[in-house]
């Protein structure tokens, strides 16, 4: 009798990731190691990984799933190299920002509504507690409001999934204050 002589696969890694709502893991075989393989064998193998979730996490576990090709294949008995570890990271959003007039009340303090692009797919998100302020007090019209910070909320998406950076402007005016004598 001729037995498979053992063959062991190793040296696959996973790549980071951006965020994009599935669990699709991209693998790196350029180092893959078949220890145990004869010179001259034909011998392959076909990769693909799958993260344990969607979502956003360092040190992820990847499965590694495997086909095996080539004439010889039969002649090994393989061990597998069954998981890998990948990072997702957060996907960067875009707000877009709409202030309202006021009338002055002797500060800077504005009132914006935030529109939200580069969701994945139908995914929703609401924000909070961002803070936006007229570039001074006084009244005029079409002033600049600069939006100073944002909170992401969850929606039908995981707010963690994503990130934001506040900075946008509008424009918005501040009325006089009717005084009655």
């Amino acid at each position: 009798d001729i037995t498979p002589k053992a063959l062991t696969v190793s040296g696959i890694t996973a790549s980071n990731k951006t965020y994009d709502g599935n669990t699709t893991a991209t693998l790196n075989t350029g180092s893959v190691t078949y220890n145990g393989l004869i010179a001259g064998d034909v011998f392959d193998g076909i990769y693909t990984g799958t993260f344990s979730d969607k979502d956003v996490e360092t040190g992820k576990i990847v499965t590694i799933n495997t086909i095996y090709n080539g004439i010889d294949v039969a002649n090994y008995l393989i061990t597998n190299q069954s998981t890998a570890t990948g990072n997702i990271v957060p996907k960067t959003l875009t707000a877009t920002a709409s202030a309202s007039n006021k009338v002055y009340d002797g500060d800077n303090t504005a009132t914006t509504t935030l529109t939200l692009s580069g969701l994945i797919g139908s995914e929703t998100l609401d924000t909070t507690n961002h803070s936006s302020t007229f570039n001074n007090k006084n009244v005029g019209s079409n002033k600049t409001v600069t939006v100073n910070s944002i909170t992401l909320q969850d929606g039908s998406g995981d707010a963690d999934n994503y990130s934001i950076s506040a900075g946008q402007t509008t424009t918005a005016n501040i009325t006089a204050k009717t005084l009655t004598v």
